[in-house]
């Protein structure tokens, strides 16, 4: 028989009223039979008596969930055992901004459980090793001060002693707002003992990631114009997490494209700085980032639209995400100028169409396709 979805209250300015309460008993299926593909999952939390609990669901937007109910396992005493008291944390991401808003959605509860052992995750990713899925990340804990804690992503079903289920308090659309107690956590917990450190303008740059990432055409270029208005390139992927949080909490002016990135930069950044957010695509998730400034940050970031088009693998479905569009670069640079984030739009010239053609083929041999163009206007 189907069912209504499950849907999660969210208002971003109301709190959850959550209070620790102890489930006992407790397996976690961490993959299902019935997985659904995509984007969706097959993961589910269940009682002692076999019953869902439906605070395991994970959520991306508050409309529907991303996990169904997996079939719960028919015998339990072979499980393996977490012995103490968790926190149970979602689905954990391997991707910086998926992690960063999925995976920390949750962490906000950590400081109102006592006696806490650890925080276990659904996995991503099926891999043979769980810790190869979350090592990278655990900076980032050490960054919250909650190094203390073990962290599981187990991927077979294992048996809670004691488990508690927060709602998540971050996520994507409207969900990048932040619920109360989330906002109060980052901008109190997130590298409180990391000090400013770095330049004061800096542009965030994604030339030196890959290819398949997508961004624009032509971005060393507009590196260079952003140095000779006195701006520093930073590429945060090459930088320990504590730097980066270092290098956000000092910058007072902030330039660079729509990327994850700038997640964390919302996190941390001060009150205070200026922010110019340039749309690399025809994805229009940079609303999500303007959405996050202002409300973890109180920063309202400069919002510049100036892409002629963008390019594409011939013949295969558009991946907005993945796109390389051709910006507009003297309107950008008359943009930043009147914000007052550079100090004259002088040189933001047109590239030759020369230079243009050979930065699609270096893409094209990258990629190991043929690239079309689209105008902006279509299929977004």
């Amino acid at each position: 028989m189907q069912t209504e979805p499950p849907y999660l209250s969210f208002d971003p300015d109301q709190h959850s009223g959550w209070r620790p309460i102890i489930h006992r008993d407790v397996v976690l299926v961490p993959w299902g039979t019935n997985e659904p593909g995509g984007a969706r999952r097959a993961a589910g939390l269940f009682d002692a008596q076999s019953k869902l609990i439906p605070e395991g669901h994970c959520w991306r937007y508050p409309g529907n969930p991303i996990t169904v109910a997996p079939v719960p396992p028919a015998e339990t005493g072979r499980l393996e055992r977490l012995a103490g008291r968790w926190l149970f944390g979602g689905i954990f991401y391997g991707h910086f901004g998926h992690f960063l808003v999925e995976s920390t959605a949750r962490l906000w509860a950590a400081d109102l459980v006592e006696d806490l052992t650890g925080i276990v995750f659904y996995p991503k990713q099926k891999m043979s090793h769980e810790r190869r899925l979350y090592r990278h990340m655990t900076p980032f804990f050490d960054a919250c001060g909650l190094d203390h804690l073990a962290i599981r992503a187990p991927q077979s079903p294992v048996l809670i002693d004691e488990l508690l289920t927060p709602p998540p308090g971050f996520g994507m659309n409207e969900m990048m707002a932040g619920s109360p107690e989330y906002r109060d956590w980052a901008r109190m917990r997130l590298g409180r003992d990391i000090a400013p450190a770095g330049a004061e303008n800096i542009y965030v740059s994604r030339a030196r990631l890959p290819s398949k990432r997508g961004s624009i055409l032509l971005e060393e270029r507009l590196e260079r114009l952003m140095e000779a208005a006195g701006y520093s390139v930073f590429h945060p992927q090459e930088a320990p997490l504590a730097q980066q949080i270092a290098q956000w909490k000092a910058a007072r002016r902030i330039v660079g494209l729509d990327g994850s990135a700038l997640h964390l930069a919302a996190l941390v950044a001060q009150p205070g700085a200026q922010v110019a957010l340039i749309n690399r695509g025809p994805s229009q998730n940079i609303e999500d980032y303007i959405r996050q400034f202002r409300r973890f940050a109180a920063i309202d970031p400069v919002k510049i639209e100036a892409l002629d088009g963008y390019y594409h693998p011939a013949g295969r479905r558009v991946i907005k995400r993945e796109t390389y569009a051709t910006l507009d670069f003297p309107a950008t640079g008359g943009a930043l100028a009147k914000a007052g984030l550079i100090a004259s739009a002088k040189g933001w010239a047109t590239p030759d169409p020369m230079e243009l053609a050979v930065a699609v083929h270096e893409i094209e041999q990258d990629l190991g396709a043929q690239l079309a163009h689209n105008t902006m206007a279509a299929n977004g």
